[in-house]
């Protein structure tokens, strides 16, 4: 049975940190010290555990009318079993509001995999275009796609990459 445990709650803290370090490139990911000092109203870290294994992480944050998640991850060895979408599923059997994520560009074929995996589930890949801001105030920014759980016309569109900009990277959009 999959169950979530808050990072700072778990066993497997250590699990997380390398998963979450393996999985995400730097680029697009913040240090894992900056996790612990986001506001925990808003910034959720979950460690996804089979039984009493860790099997995966999901990071997220919720506003108003809108869960963003911004990391998820499967332990490498675990990956193309099946775990990920049931992980994915329970987290989002318990959302009712709108679910956005970013996922790469289908520029290869492990990017192409991502878009495939959320698309499965029923996710919308929303045409307009969107640009990750820096995690490390280094200018380098990284062209992704915003999913969602219910498609965004532009305005909808607009008002969560300015929500996210804020918010999550702390920047005007």
């Amino acid at each position: 049975m999959i169950t979530f445990t808050n990072l700072a709650d778990s066993d497997h803290s250590h699990f997380a940190q390398e998963l979450f370090e393996e999985a995400f490139p730097e680029q697009e990911r913040p240090p894992f010290s900056i996790l612990r000092q986001r506001d925990a109203g808003k910034f959720h870290f979950l460690v996804a555990e089979n039984g009493d294994d860790p099997v995966g992480i999901l990071t997220y944050w919720t506003f108003d009318e809108l869960v963003y998640v911004e990391h998820f991850a499967i332990a490498e060895e675990l990956r193309n079993q099946g775990l990920g979408k049931a992980v994915f599923l329970n987290f989002l059997s318990q959302q009712t509001e709108q679910v956005v994520l970013e996922v790469e560009l289908p520029n290869t074929e492990e990017a192409d995999h991502r878009v495939e995996f959320y698309a499965s589930m029923g996710f919308f890949h929303n045409p307009q275009p969107y640009v990750q801001p820096s995690y490390h105030n280094d200018g380098r920014t990284v062209p992704m796609i915003i999913m969602s759980k219910y498609e965004l016309d532009d305005d909808e569109f607009e008002e969560i990459r300015t929500l996210l900009y804020r918010e999550v990277y702390g920047v005007e959009a």
